[in-house]
């Protein structure tokens, strides 16, 4: 700007001044014309907006910013030397178009500030939507539309007006903001008007300077005298070449800038969203949502969309570009002398066009857009703090006011139930979750073209986070659990959704299917994550707006599946179990959230009087809560496949001399969460253990667990009788309903053998801990002692004290009689008595009295409960009646402590003596006592011993009949197929030969026994009820497939022992199966010889005309016949000869 300064002065001839004064008054017409030069802002404001023809012409006439103008064509078009002449060799390409132009480019957009535009550099997060309806209301109803500009071009919705097509454009993706929404470009009329205005404030002038020469020039003279003859000849030239090369200008930049003008062809909105907290060029912007509307006749304005992109036309064209600049240089350079040499007058005049077309100019680009316009002027504040645009611009498509997931039924609720699902064409949940799952396509990294993907917003990472920890958590069930889901697996949610416009209505309930997909070839599963991202978005959406006035409240999570779960007390117990780390569970008050929709919460201490509900405080985010409650509802549905978790539950030491319940399964899943950044160890915990408990699928783990008898049994091998008694004492504290009885019995049971079997230590502590035990309920006193408010009775109702006082008299009992038998327990037998212990005991709370037996029974008990295992003398045949006497009373007066001890006794002793696991698992079967099946089952007790008559306790209880009793002993693992060591029959071949019918049913159908065993030495079932001649059993067997040939002793088949018995009725039913008719024993005779040599005639006619062979010969080479002479059976003799005769002519 300088040297082009410097340039002009060499041509200006200087005015005489003789004084200061001449020189003030004459500053004004001196510096007038160089006002033309300048005009920055103006001039670039102006080229930046220009797009046609008439807008290079209204900026020529009486121009302002000569020299802007000339910087700026250079700047753009011209070469590197020309870039350097004006200070500009080190810019790039972007500067100058981001000034400059009004198209964007790889380099250059724009974004909304505060109601205006700025063009920035770079590709910033901003959308460009196109919303557009479908179909025909009157055949399918209407869809909504959702897609790029791009999309709505190939499909139609819109076109490229002229030749050109647009829709191949990268830069398409990219809004030009400027030209379609930030100015609101007014109707083409007043641009013809700025033009026709500026042509004669341009002409007025030149015709005012010519009335000045050549008119009355001595009215208009120069310092008092007539102007010099150069003056209106080099101003018209000037001003001429000086629209020229300011037209050129213009055109050039213009034309540097391609535009498409792109038409509707149905009724469209398009929608520029802009996310906030976004930093591009030191600025921050905040969120934006501008719209337009085309296609309507309502509609005010012209219904084009304008797409500016950068042409390089004018690149190298450097005739073209010189003269246009030697054109604007030397028209102002001949206007300015010329200006110079007229009167001031046309100077001034000269100088009010050029501020008058510079108001003109001005005005035609004021009207702009206005604040109010973004649609998220009045959510700043909580789209600053959530980042989740997509999801209130959903909600604004949309119209709806409000969306949430409610939790499933526990019992499927049918679709055809009326008010409780809406299910139209289009749902109103569907549509939006569509429209918001659109909405993450279009600005995620899948899309194509120059757009820049919204990676950075928190609920999409987190909807990221989720699919990963599904789709982990679906191939660890698939792959390593092993668990068939077939290719694809869908899981349902209950969206609850309000339109804005039906505040006062019920919701719309529907039910919205998620689906995975496994892959055939890499077979791991996907899912729809922008789906996934939709449903997130728009929940957590609905809740922040629903909770916004909320400071300083702390998010909380339900310990539970629900309100009803997180006020029962077993969940408190498998909380403390299987989930507390490190922050406990409190109660609050109830109220804190929507129990129908979310199992977290915000709560304070408001209400901390109200407390009713157990919920823990996390330090995850409202995002993470509302991911962790969808995972819930996926992992409860898809463990509906399951039937057992599986994996090895067990106890492990933890932090502060505690303990953990683990389980392998549950920690594959806890690290599928932990893996994919959706929580804690605690929190995912919280997701999982709930969900398995109200599936049943929590493991269970109690002091008579098998992993936990290993680890106390460890612990006591090494003499750490402490350890043991702790580790049971925290199950105990922990655990529920029968875990907790089970525990609390292994535990008294525990204490007395320590008392019996303990070193010094072991009897110490076993007496500590008995004593703990007959002071008072553990479980309840270790609530009291957590400190936590719990309401009034939690853990001590009156049925579970009754129940305490109940074992506490038969621990009394048994501590009592235990420290009596041990001399260096002793001492102990006192403090036993003061604590409620006793030498006698009465019957239990709600037993019937004793009989006159009681003391035999107790002290039968007392044998084998309280005395060491070296010390147990008992002069008697054992196990034998009177311990079935005792196991019956015991069982009777709900003496169940007392049973369990002796269950644990025998089972412990039954390693030396099988015999006493049969006699356990046969009281307890007779007394049709699951319980104490299970109690042996648990502790390991061999289910198939046997008798001294090679008996197990199953076939036993088949030869009595006892059918309550064989469903409970199969139920509890009792094997349908066990077989004897010795006799070889099993079950089935025990209820076959004793003709029980309903028994080999049951082992037929409901326990899937093998009908026809392969074992060496064993004879099936069919050959036992046919040896037996059980008809009704041999037709069922037969009828479930057995074997009808099998062989039994002397290799006897079925047929065989039938034709042996004379069971001609038999023989029918076997041989409506096909059996091998000539089938041979041991002596190679078949039935038809068994028939002869028994002279059963009937069953001889029967076998012959069912194809049995008369010339078949046995060992001793003698035939049917031959056998029939031997047995002087003349009958069967003139049957078998009268059949050979006829054989023989055949």
């Amino acid at each position: 700007m300088l040297c082009t300064l410097f340039t002009v002065l060499l041509f200006v001839p200087f005015v005489a001044a003789d004084d200061w004064d001449d020189f003030t008054n004459n500053l004004a017409t001196d510096l007038a014309p160089l006002i033309t030069l300048f005009g920055e802002r103006l001039t670039k404001q102006f080229l930046s907006e220009s797009i046609s023809v008439l807008d290079n012409v209204i900026f020529a006439l009486s121009p302002l910013g000569v020299l802007t103008a000339v910087v700026s064509v250079i700047r753009i078009c011209g070469s590197s030397s020309l870039r350097a002449f004006v200070g500009r060799a080190q810019e790039g390409p972007a500067e100058a178009e981001c000034e400059l132009l009004p198209c964007i480019s790889e380099s250059t957009s724009e974004l909304f500030n505060d109601g205006g535009i700025t063009r920035v550099f770079g590709r910033p997060k901003i959308a460009e939507i196109v919303v557009w309806e479908e179909g025909d209301p009157k055949v399918g109803g209407i869809e909504t539309k959702v897609g790029t500009l791009r999309e709505a071009l190939v499909e139609g919705v819109w076109t490229c007006g002229g030749k050109q097509s647009a829709s191949e454009l990268p830069e398409l993706d990219i809004p030009n903001l400027s030209l379609n929404k930030g100015i609101k470009r007014r109707d083409q009329f007043w641009f013809y008007c700025a033009a026709v205005l500026g042509s004669a404030l341009q002409l007025g002038s030149i015709i005012f300077a010519a009335l000045t020469v050549f008119m009355w020039p001595e009215t208009f003279q120069k310092d008092d005298k007539p102007v010099a003859s150069y003056a209106f000849p080099f101003y018209v030239i000037g001003s001429t070449l000086l629209f020229i090369g300011m037209f050129f200008c213009a055109f050039i930049m213009e034309r540097s800038s391609k535009e498409y003008y792109l038409e509707p062809q149905r009724p469209s909105k398009i929608y520029w969203l802009q996310p906030g907290k976004q930093n591009a060029d030191d600025q921050v912007f905040k969120a934006f949502l501008a719209t337009k509307e085309y296609g309507r006749p309502s509609v005010d304005g012209k219904q084009t969309y304008i797409k500016s992109i950068r042409d390089y036309r004018f690149d190298r064209k450097y005739i073209q570009i010189y003269s246009t600049l030697v054109s604007t240089l030397l028209g102002f350079i001949f206007q300015f002398v010329g200006l110079r040499g007229l009167h001031a007058s046309v100077t001034l005049a000269q100088l009010g066009s050029t501020f008058l077309m510079a108001i003109v100019r001005t005005i035609l680009r004021t009207e702009r857009m206005a604040p109010e316009e973004n649609a998220f002027r009045d959510k700043q504040e909580l789209l600053s703090s959530t980042q989740q645009e997509l999801d209130c611009f959903a909600f604004h498509l949309g119209n709806v006011d409000s969306f949430h997931l409610r939790l499933p039924p526990d019992r499927p609720t049918t679709l055809s139930s009326p008010g409780y699902f809406s299910q139209p064409t289009m749902s109103l949940a569907k549509q939006l979750i569509h429209t918001r799952a659109r909405l993450a396509k279009l600005t995620s990294n899948s899309n194509q073209g120059l757009t820049v993907a919204w990676d950075d917003m928190p609920i999409r990472q987190v909807a990221h986070n989720l699919a990963r920890t599904i789709e982990m958590t679906m191939d660890l069930i698939s792959t390593s659990w092993e668990i068939d889901l077939g290719k694809k697996f869908t899981f349902n949610l209950l969206a609850e959704c309000r339109k804005t416009s039906s505040q006062f209505t019920d919701p719309v309930i529907e039910e919205y299917c998620m689906v995975l997909l496994r892959g055939s070839d890499t077979l791991r599963w996907k899912i729809d994550v922008n789906e996934l991202e939709a449903i997130l978005g728009l929940w957590v959406w609905s809740i922040q707006k629903s909770n916004k006035n909320l400071p300083g409240y702390k998010l909380h999570r339900l310990v539970g599946l629900g309100k009803d779960d997180a006020q029962k007390e077993d969940t408190d117990l498998y909380f403390h179990k299987w989930i507390f780390r490190q922050t406990e569970a409190t109660m609050v008050n109830s109220r804190m959230m929507n129990f129908s929709s979310q199992l977290f919460g915000f709560a304070s201490n408001k209400h901390s009087h109200e407390t009713d509900t157990l919920a823990v405080r996390v330090d995850s985010n409202l995002e993470i809560m509302a991911a962790q409650d969808l995972y819930i509802q996926f992992l409860r549905q898809v463990l509906g496949h399951f039937k057992e978790l599986g994996g090895e539950a067990e106890i492990t030491p933890g932090p502060n001399s505690s303990y953990l319940a683990q389980n392998d399964r549950i920690n594959e899943l806890v690290q599928c969460l932990e893996a994919c950044d959706l929580g804690t160890r605690e929190e995912a915990l919280l997701c999982i253990v709930p969900t398995l408990n109200s599936r049943d699928l929590l493991p269970e783990v109690s002091g008579d667990s098998n992993n936990v008898r290993k680890r106390t049994t460890e612990y006591i091998a090494n003499g750490k009788w402490k350890n043991a008694l702790e580790l049971l004492v925290w199950l105990c504290q922990r655990s529920d309903s029968s875990e907790f009885t089970r525990s609390v019995y292994e535990l008294g049971y525990l204490c007395c053998q320590a008392i019996l079997e303990g070193d010094e230590s072991g009897r110490l502590e076993g007496s500590k801990n008995m004593c703990e035990l007959l002071r008072s309920d553990l479980r309840a006193r270790f609530f009291l002692s957590k400190g936590a408010k719990r309401p009034t009775g939690w853990m001590n109702s009156s049925a579970h004290q009754e129940w305490w006082k109940s074992f506490s008299k038969q621990l009394g009992w048994i501590a009592w009689h235990s420290c009596r038998n041990v001399s260096a327990s002793n001492w102990m037998q006192p403090h036993f008595e003061a604590l409620g212990g006793s030498e006698h005991l009465s019957p239990s709370y709600g037993a019937g009295l004793q009989d006159s037996d009681s003391e035999t029974n107790l002290h039968t008990l007392q044998q084998w409960i309280t005395y060491p295992m070296m010390d147990i003398e008992i002069d008697r045949e054992v196990p034998g009646y009177e311990d079935e006497l005792a196991f019956d009373w015991a069982i009777s007066n709900q003496h169940y402590a007392l049973v369990y001890w002796f269950l644990a006794k025998w089972t412990e002793m039954s390693k030396d003596v099988p015999l006493l696991a049969h006699a356990a698992y046969l009281f307890a079967a007779k007394n049709h006592s699951e319980w104490a099946i299970q109690v042996l089952c648990r502790h390991g007790a061999n289910i198939e011993a046997e008798n001294y008559d090679h008996h197990s306790a199953m076939i036993k209880l088949i030869l009595d009949r006892d059918l309550p009793a064989i469903k409970l002993m199969l139920a509890n693992g009792a094997s349908p197929n066990g077989k004897s060591t010795i006799n070889k029959i099993g079950p089935l071949e025990a209820a076959a030969q004793a003709g029980y019918s309903d028994i080999v049913l049951l082992l037929l159908q409901n326990y899937g026994a093998t009908i026809d065993s392969t074992q060496k030495g064993k004879y099936s079932a069919l050959y036992w009820a046919t040896e037996e001649q059980h008809l009704e059993t041999v037709e069922i067997l037969l009828q479930h497939g057995a074997d009808i040939n099998t062989i039994g002793i002397g290799s006897m088949t079925p047929l065989h022992n039938a034709v042996s018995n004379q069971n001609i009725e038999l023989v029918r039913k076997l041989v409506q199966f096909h059996p091998r008719i000539n089938a041979t024993n041991d002596q190679s005779r078949t039935p038809l010889m068994l028939a002869s040599m028994d002279s059963s005639t009937e069953i001889i006619r029967f076998l012959l005309e069912n194809g049995a062979d008369t010339e078949v010969q046995d060992w001793d080479d003698r035939t049917a016949l031959d056998l029939a002479s031997r047995s002087n059976s003349t009958e069967a003799i003139r049957i078998l000869e009268e059949e050979m005769q006829k054989r023989a002519i055949i």
